[in-house]
């Protein structure tokens, strides 16, 4: 075989590889969840300052989105986010440089798979998530997941459960209307995820 004919067939098979790699990636990262939006912040490095400034990023992200309070469903969230990617850069960028630093900040919403985590006492299950992902600078750090719909991202992974958190006088002090009803609205948003979490993994069991 001449060399000219080896050289396309190894070009056939390097292409017809990268067919195969490129529709397993896709079928690999099927949306799971569709009920669900996350939230993934990537830290430029795992160094104590550039874990703290993806802290800082967060916050500003989710102090953000929590004021888009018109989302009412994950088709919404997904809808708005795709169109306010360079908003959320900015915004992840303005928060970098009032820190002094000169990281870039990108912004994309796309399946990730995401390891099983605990937030509020609700654990979600290892699988393909839709997510907003913020990476910091090189995004070699340490990484942060939260809910970013439904708004599960104020119950922190690792943090107490609101029944933890409010006993005793604290709790006779909290029955007041407003307090009441945002306990009410934690617990409903617990079964919308629970059922919908349920619903992901009865819809792959039966594939």
């Amino acid at each position: 075989m001449s060399d000219e004919k080896k050289c396309v067939l190894c070009l056939a098979l390097v292409i017809l590889m990268g067919f195969i790699l490129f529709y397993t990636y896709i079928g690999d990262s099927q949306n799971q969840y569709e009920g669900i939006v996350r939230l993934h912040v990537l830290a430029n490095s795992d160094t104590v300052e550039d874990q703290a400034l993806k802290l800082k990023v967060r916050d500003a992200v989710i102090e953000y989105m929590e004021k888009q309070d018109d989302l009412n469903s994950a088709g919404e969230a997904r809808e708005y986010l795709s169109e306010n990617l360079n908003r959320l850069e900015k915004i992840a960028e303005g928060v970098i440089a009032s820190e002094g630093y000169d990281y870039s900040a990108r912004a994309d919403l796309g399946v990730r798979y995401i390891p099983e985590k605990a937030y509020g006492g609700i654990t979600f299950p290892a699988g393909n998530y839709e997510a907003l992902n913020i990476t910091i600078g090189r995004g070699e750090g340490e990484n942060w997941w939260c809910v970013l719909f439904p708004p599960l991202c104020l119950l922190e992974e690792g943090t107490a459960t609101d029944d933890e958190v409010v006993s005793g006088d604290e709790a006779s002090e909290g029955n007041n209307d407003d307090e009441g009803s945002s306990e009410a609205r934690k617990l409903r948003l617990r079964w919308k995820l629970a059922e919908i979490l349920n619903e992901g993994q009865d819809s792959q069991q039966g594939k």
